[in-house]
């Protein structure tokens, strides 16, 4: 090929580039001018004009999901104007499929195209979100244990459950009408305090931290209609316990001791809870308050002489305790597919 040729090329190549945005533009520009056309004649009552400047538009134009239901709401209007109902009704449908979550104005729309929606029961099936709140354990305490007072330990010891924190990501799928499952995947971090009297004639404080990556399992139930809806939930939660740190004080000595070799690590918890679920357009928010039950020993068997720091430091022993944990959460779950009735 000779050069005057590829030069030829090149410059009609670069002639094209610089034309597409004008092109891209020229047809957003006519899209727009269309939409706006046939809303004046909408407005102007030349129903007739309105159907066949929409159809076009729809035809040639590449919308977004905004201007197809602008689009599509024209057109039932204007067939209703033209008391076209069968085919009003077709734009109704069309726009519950394109947006499932969608609802008109009562205050603003023509009741006659507010009616036609009045036959669609539009359900969120599948929602994903976000939640946060905060925890207090429940120590049970099956066995006590001590260096220092013996048989009497339980007249020298006492618990303090302290506020703990959690956050995670939530998913909720519609099984049967006001029926859920409930699941995620959560970090909680669960604190609690165990001190020890007249030791040496001081106070041994012992503070531990426990931090888990959580699986909860649930079904959830929803009662009564409307965007405020209590709900009940049911179910466990799988625990996988990360990290345990505790903090020993007594007198002027402090030490920090890594204690997850001294507790297991897996737990199955069971329980339930009632919460409130607020619904707005596309997402819901929720508040709510559990209550699970941990049946396994947090202390791990055969380990209660291990950790020489606090068992020859502090004359610290473990005793033989579950806990349980109280929950209240809040949160926002985003509805992500819908399922669209219409009622005959």
């Amino acid at each position: 090929m000779r050069i005057i040729d590829k030069i030829h090329i090149t410059v009609l190549f670069l002639l094209v580039l610089v034309q597409v945005p004008d092109l891209v533009m020229s047809q957003t520009d006519s899209c727009a001018f269309y939409l706006k056309n046939a809303n004046k004649s909408y407005e102007g009552r030349y129903y007739d004009a309105a159907i066949e400047e929409i159809t076009f538009a729809l035809g040639r134009c590449a919308l977004n999901k905004e201007d197809k239901v602008k689009a599509h709401k024209i057109l039932a209007l204007s067939y209703l104007g033209i008391d076209d109902l069968e085919a009003a009704s077709d734009e109704a449908r069309t726009i519950m499929k394109i947006d499932p979550a969608y609802k008109p104005d009562k205050f603003e729309d023509d009741p006659d195209y507010t009616a036609l929606f009045e036959k669609f029961v539009s359900t969120p099936v599948l929602r994903l979100g976000l939640h946060t709140g905060i925890n207090k354990p429940a120590v049970n305490v099956s066995e006590r244990y001590s260096i220092y007072h013996g048989e009497d330990a339980s007249k020298y010891s006492e618990y303090d459950e302290e506020i703990g924190f959690q956050l995670g990501l939530t998913a909720e799928y519609r099984i049967f009408r006001d029926l859920s499952l409930y699941t995620g995947l959560q970090f909680r971090t669960t604190n609690y305090s165990h001190f020890l009297y007249e030791v040496d004639n001081n106070t041994v404080d012992y503070q531990e931290r426990l931090s888990y990556f959580e699986l909860p399992v649930s079904v959830k139930y929803s009662f009564l209609k409307g965007d405020l809806r209590p709900y009940i939930t049911a179910g466990g939660y799988f625990s996988f316990l990360t990290n345990a740190i505790s903090n020993t004080q007594r007198d002027d000595i402090d030490d920090i001791v890594d204690r997850l070799d001294y507790r297991n690590t897996f737990f199955i918890g069971f329980g339930g809870g009632a919460g409130l679920n607020y619904s707005l357009k596309g997402f819901d928010l929720f508040l709510d308050v559990r209550y699970t039950v941990y049946p396994e020993q947090l202390n791990k068997e055969g380990t209660r002489y291990a950790d020489d720091v606090n068992v020859f430091q502090y004359y610290y022993l473990d005793d033989d305790f579950s806990m349980d944990v109280l929950q209240v959460n809040a949160g926002i779950l985003f509805n992500l597919i819908y399922r669209n009735k219409e009622l005959k």
